[in-house]
């Protein structure tokens, strides 16, 4: 097992991901001003499995790598990671821009817009037998609901974590948010040690690709997934609960809301759904059992 010493956030500058643009701001009273802003990157990214087209996700650019395997293992395309032999991205960063200026369309490598993902001899993946990858766009998922909870396992593990960990949690997340913070319409994902320690935050313009980028941060580092917490600031989907269970996540939240299907399926694979994880107060709509009060086994106490 890998040992890390800090939280990474992605990109520690943090802007990595925005573009620097000026700004005209209208006042109520007519005013006009230029300011110095910047908008979130909105770009594809084609991920290869052995050379086939697997998918086109719309993303932020930054942790292709870390994408790449999280939706591979996230959205069962692969088994697991030991099935994947190397990830490469060749691509280089976006060259310096000023604000407001425009790039043409030579000027960007085309290559960091892809990642190819070799798979072991004798591995499968669920790739489609076509050769067409299917666009996801910034804020959807993959595939019907049908497809993607095929296989899935229960999780098993039997880990606690207290209450007030817990509501800590989201403030942690908006400090190391430095794109949202720039330029605001970017999402975030985090996983978090069950004492409240920060893994790995990620930003992505889409819900689904930070957690991808958490997820695969921790997958390619060795970091066990078993007894963490992923928190997202996006809606809590079912994509968010089979992705988190695919990996073995045994709590996942989030600073929204979940749908009805999450909450379904969060309960019927034993899988600790919260959300609202706002302040100092949030819900439990599954497997509350996970969430200790005040340190000790309370009762779980229940409205009529």
């Amino acid at each position: 097992m890998k040992r890390y010493s800090r939280p990474f956030v992605q990109d520690e500058t943090g802007l990595s991901g925005v573009l620097p643009w000026r700004i005209g701001r209208l006042t109520d009273r007519g005013e006009r001003t230029i300011v110095e802003g910047g908008v979130v990157i909105e770009e594809p990214l084609e991920i290869c499995l052995d050379g086939k087209p697997a998918v086109v996700l719309m993303r932020t650019p930054g942790m292709e790598k870390e994408l790449a395997a999280g939706f591979c293992l996230g959205e069962g395309l692969v088994a697991d990671l030991m099935d994947i032999a190397l990830i490469q991205h060749c691509g280089r960063a976006m060259p310096d821009t000023a604000p407001g200026d425009t790039v043409e369309g030579d000027a960007l490598d085309e290559s960091r817009n892809r990642v190819d993902v070799r798979l072991m001899p004798g591995a499968a993946s669920s790739l489609p037998q076509n050769d067409m990858a299917p666009l996801i766009r910034s804020g959807c998922g993959r595939t019907e609901a049908g497809a993607l909870v095929d296989n899935l396992t229960p999780i098993g593990a039997e880990v606690k974590v207290r209450a007030d960990t817990l509501s800590k949690l989201g403030g942690q997340i908006t400090r190391r948010q430095a794109a949202y913070r720039a330029a605001g319409g970017i999402h975030a994902a985090a996983v978090f040690e069950t004492d409240g320690r920060v893994v790995v935050v990620c930003e992505d313009i889409g819900r689904h690709n930070a957690v991808d980028k958490a997820v695969g941060y921790c997958l390619l580092r060795g970091i066990a997934l078993q007894d963490k917490v992923l928190v997202s600031t996006g809606r809590a989907s079912y994509e968010m609960v089979t992705k988190g269970v695919r990996v073995g996540l045994p709590i996942l939240a989030s600073i929204s809301s979940p749908t009805s299907l999450a909450v379904e399926l969060a309960e019927a694979l034993n899988c600790t759904l919260l959300g609202y994880l706002r302040g100092k107060s949030f819900n439990v709509y599954t497997h509350g059992w996970r969430v200790v009060a005040d340190g000790n086994n309370a009762k779980e106490r229940k409205r009529a």
